[in-house]
């Protein structure tokens, strides 16, 4: 009897600490046929024909709902308010099968985390950018996905070969450390530095800081974040949802773009750079209709770069892991390059799956 009761002790003892920690496999595959219309001085690909519009099938990351990747993410209760937890991300391409990032495993996000209660959080590992945080959840009506606020238009027409829309800073950052305060009535403030390690030419130190509130319909926030002695980037946003529609808005200040990175560079030198967008969700039924208006005005010494990129999309849920889409997208500058953008037009048609 006694050989009993302690057996059935140790199994409860065990389902107990089983259920205090759990490891999950997450993940979506997304795909689209899309065909990229470029403008009459510009080729889809180089090499290619100039004007002439090409089909292609692309993974999601593209310019689709969301990029291919799958993930593992795990916590443990340690008591007392405390956790430990972790997210590991990995990214592909499902349109061939390869790696999103050859050279590493977990491109997308790789972190081991403390979180307390009352105390917040504090992550360690390669991390999304704070400006990249507010743009997919208060900013972007679409969350950095199919109508993105973030882009590189490239552009076969100077004065303007690399002129950008809304920055995220790279998207993520290696070696960084992260800390989120807790929540206080739907505030809650965030902070990031990643170490440089001694190479500033490929992996410079960044820090930054945000704030924002999410309460009811209305969230709201702010963030800066800079590169050291350069990229000082300053955007603030929000929506409001007035159930019938959901109302989003950005506006964005960089200045020194450019400094070091020859990407962002306009005419060979560094540039300043203000940029705002305006969207609007509508939902029916299983619906979802977005539109998105995003312009940005680059300042050079030669004068000043106008360029613009609007659309509209049409996500349909078959199920709540399921999503067929599509999308239209257009892209227009001044006079002088508004026919030089390689994806001037471009229509999309896909579906994405959530597991």
């Amino acid at each position: 009897m006694k050989k009993s009761l302690i057996a059935l002790a140790a199994l409860a003892a065990a389902g107990a600490a089983s259920a205090q920690s759990s490891v999950t496999l997450y993940g979506r595959v997304d795909a689209n046929i899309t065909y990229q219309d470029p403008g009459s001085a510009a080729r889809v690909a180089a090499g290619g024909p100039v004007g002439e519009g090409v089909w292609k099938m692309n993974d999601g990351g593209t310019n689709g709902v969301g990029g291919s990747r799958w993930g593992l993410r795990g916590t443990e209760d340690l008591g007392g308010g405390l956790k430990a937890y972790f997210v590991l991300e990995s990214g592909f391409s499902v349109d061939n099968g390869a790696a999103a990032d050859s050279a590493r495993l977990f491109n997308r996000q790789a972190y081991v985390a403390l979180g307390s209660s009352n105390l917040g959080d504090i992550r360690l590992g390669r991390q999304q950018t704070l400006t990249r945080e507010l743009n997919l959840g208060f900013t972007d009506v679409t969350g950095e996905s199919e109508l993105s606020v973030v882009e590189t238009l490239l552009s076969a027409t100077a004065p303007a070969p690399s002129a950008i829309l809304f920055q995220n800073l790279g998207t993520r950052v290696d070696n960084a450390v992260q800390y989120l305060s807790p929540v206080w009535g739907g505030f809650q403030v965030r902070a990031i530095v990643a170490a440089g390690e001694g190479t500033p030419a490929n992996n410079q130190r960044l820090q930054g800081i945000s704030a924002t509130y999410a309460s009811g319909p209305l969230k709201v926030g702010a963030v800066f974040e800079q590169y050291d002695g350069w990229n000082d980037v300053i955007t603030v946003g929000g929506n409001y949802n007035f159930g019938v529609a959901t109302l989003f808005a950005g506006y964005q200040q960089s200045s020194d773009v450019g400094t070091q990175t020859a990407q962002w560079l306009v005419g060979g030198e560094s540039v300043d750079q203000k940029a705002y967008n305006l969207g609007v969700l509508v939902p029916f039924g299983a619906f979802e209709l977005r539109g998105q208006y995003t312009a940005s005005t680059i300042e050079t010494a030669a004068g000043d770069v106008d360029v613009q990129k609007y659309g509209a999309s049409l996500r349909y849920s078959l199920s709540k892991r399921t999503q067929l889409y599509a999308a239209i997208t257009q892209r227009a500058g001044d006079d002088n390059i508004d026919d030089g953008f390689t994806r001037k037009t471009e229509y999309v048609f896909g579906v994405g799956h959530n597991f």
